[in-house]
């Protein structure tokens, strides 16, 4: 009996001090909706801020006129350069038709050309695991085996059409049968 005594009179004792609630404050939700919702409308307005072209001090055009005419001669050589090295790299090698490789069709060879092998020298270079690192890890094409497919792009680099087609001859699937 003396322990119901006991947690009554601690339950009157509690009853009678005030306690402060626990929990948050209603003003947190408050804030966190209001930056919210802030930075949505901040996300569909920033496309339509009109872009304006940039003004110039006349402060910025007299340092400009102080600036050495001769530094400018050395500029221009160097866009010379520029525009030079610009023309020779858009001059394109046109990609081969990769497909005439046994094993290789329309996906596989977008693959290679996505993964920068263009031509029948390119695949002629790549090695094996190269190869099987792009298709079948990379592009999760299971099917393929390029085990002899740097085999048969150097018989097509070197314009050996006739060995090139025994050699498919003998292969299955692109593999040696």
């Amino acid at each position: 009996m003396n322990y119901l005594m006991f947690a009554n009179i601690m339950l009157l004792v509690n009853a009678a001090e005030e306690v402060a609630p626990v929990g948050t404050p209603i003003w947190v939700p408050i804030v966190i909706i209001g930056i919210l919702l802030l930075l949505f409308l901040w996300g569909l307005n920033r496309n339509s801020i009109p872009e304006e072209t940039a003004v110039h001090d006349a402060h910025d055009q007299d340092e400009a006129q102080d600036h050495d005419t001769t530094a400018h001669d050395n500029h221009q050589d160097i866009q010379e350069a520029v525009v030079e090295t610009r023309q020779a790299e858009s001059v394109t090698i046109k990609p081969d038709d990769l497909k005439k490789i046994e094993g290789i069709g329309p996906k596989i060879n977008s693959v290679l050309q996505a993964a920068g092998i263009n031509t029948f020298s390119d695949l002629a270079t790549a090695t094996v695991s190269e190869l099987e690192k792009i298709v079948r890890h990379d592009a999760g094409i299971t099917i393929a085996f390029p085990d002899t497919w740097p085999e048969q792009a150097a018989l097509a680099r070197d314009g050996k059409w006739d060995e090139l087609e025994q050699l498919q001859d003998d292969l299955k699937g692109g593999r040696r049968a």
